[in-house]
């Protein structure tokens, strides 16, 4: 197998000159009257960000900042059935020799189904956490080395072609991904599509994976024929309480009109590739509707918004590869593959109790439920709300959610010790 590499974002001069072509000819569509965000994201912002696009953003200038904020590389791993793969990974150092090592999983933040819809998202949301997170720390802190891959057919990493690639292969990546950085015991942080992914990997991998950090936890309702103990509770506690009647009417909502992206994403991907893949305005517009409805009034700046999505249109395997993860999790288990989970037994998978885990809500997450109602998915020690956040917490307050962990890593915190074989952990 070929070796851990330096990796530097160089994309070819053509591959950007295709796009400058592309946003040449863009037309557009009418709109109602007053239509505002109602029906998607307005003409005039459409309008606005592919002028921009075209004519002033500079693709040259980010990557030479992701480059130099950065430290990249490639890292070759085997998963059973699909081969070597080339997985793309962030990894910073903390200079604290007994830096807790954090495995960071992003999401589709493009993007999950009745009780899952997750947005577009890519290596960047850990860009603004890494500097909070391995900054080293006293004999009372706590500091990481933060490991943030792109998950296959996302960013830089290797595209998957062979049917039958789900969340279990997912899971198996990223847990490969950290053994062949040295890492014998971990822990993770997971938001989006990383939230499962982590949950997985916390049932496949527990005598590996520590402690989790979950900032986004899609379980199914307590239905009283599958966990009647919490149900009764549920009719005791949750109906007088207005707050947790709004975090059901919140999720319940996503799941009759707010996940219609995930359907299409689900069930017909290639179609909807067609447009992801050829037309760069389908693109912005498919991506960006989702970081403005799903973050809480965040101030988006254009550079943000067409950085995210130049990283999808610039992507290894292109930006209709990511949709496929939609598609696998929701299908039936292939016949030559041996370790499968489906997203709905993932909904219900509990780990196992030495792996402890910690729940962040942020004040406008896309799904909410009452705290009690998370801790099906194993041994949850530490529950914590925000006032203010949404989606994409890693980027809208990042110095909240580096808080929290080290709160539940750090001295005194519900998963110190968690690391063996650490002076302190």
């Amino acid at each position: 197998m070929a070796p851990i590499t330096p990796f530097t974002i160089d994309i070819p001069d053509e591959h950007i000159d295709q796009l400058h072509q592309k946003l040449q000819h863009v037309s557009f569509p009418d709109e109602l009257d007053d239509a505002g965000w109602e029906m998607g994201v307005p003409l005039s912002t459409m309008k606005r960000l592919i002028t921009t696009w075209r004519e002033k953003f500079d693709w040259r200038a980010q990557e030479k900042k992701l480059n130099e904020q950065l430290k990249q590389f490639t890292v070759p791993v085997a998963v059973d059935g699909f081969g070597d793969l080339d997985i793309h990974v962030v990894h910073h150092r903390s200079e604290n020799s007994r830096a807790v090592p954090l495995l960071f999983i992003h999401g589709y933040d493009l993007l999950t189904d009745i009780l899952l819809n997750t947005g577009p998202g890519n290596f960047l949301e850990a860009t603004k956490l890494i500097p909070l997170l391995t900054q080293s720390e006293d004999s009372e802190g706590v500091s990481f080395d933060v490991i943030a891959p792109s998950l296959p057919n996302f960013g830089f990493s290797q595209g998957i072609k062979k049917r039958g690639f789900g969340l279990a292969q997912y899971a198996e990546t990223m847990h490969k991904v950290i053994l062949a950085l040295g890492y014998e015991k971990y822990v993770i942080q997971g938001g989006d599509w990383g939230s499962i992914i982590a949950r997985i990997m916390a049932v496949y991998y527990a005598e590996h994976v520590q402690a989790v950090h979950l900032n986004f936890v899609p379980v199914l309702p307590p239905y009283p024929w599958r966990n009647p103990l919490l149900f009764l509770s549920s009719l005791i506690s949750v109906p007088f309480s207005a707050k947790h009647r709004g975090y059901i009417s919140r999720s319940l909502g996503y799941k009759s009109i707010g996940n219609a992206y995930y359907k299409q994403q689900a069930s017909r991907p290639q179609t909807l590739g067609y447009g992801l893949h050829d037309s760069p305005a389908a693109l912005l517009a498919w991506i960006y509707d989702k970081l403005h409805s799903w973050s809480d009034n965040y101030a988006w700046t254009d550079e943000e918004i067409l950085t995210w999505v130049s990283i999808y249109y610039f992507s290894r395997a292109g930006p209709m590869a990511s949709t496929r993860i939609y598609y696998e999790a929701s299908g039936q288990k292939p016949d030559d593959v041996e370790r499968w989970m489906s997203l709905d037994q993932s909904f219900t998978a509990r780990a196992p109790d030495n792996v402890r885990f910690a729940v962040a809500q942020f004040k406008e997450e896309v799904m909410m439920w009452p705290m009690a109602w998370y801790r099906v998915i194993g041994n949850v020690v530490k529950e914590k709300e925000f006032d203010r956040g949404g989606h994409f917490a890693a980027w809208e307050e990042p110095e909240l959610l580096a808080g929290d962990l080290k709160e539940f890593l750090g001295k005194g915190g519900a998963a110190y010790a968690v690391i063996e074989g650490k002076d302190g952990y």
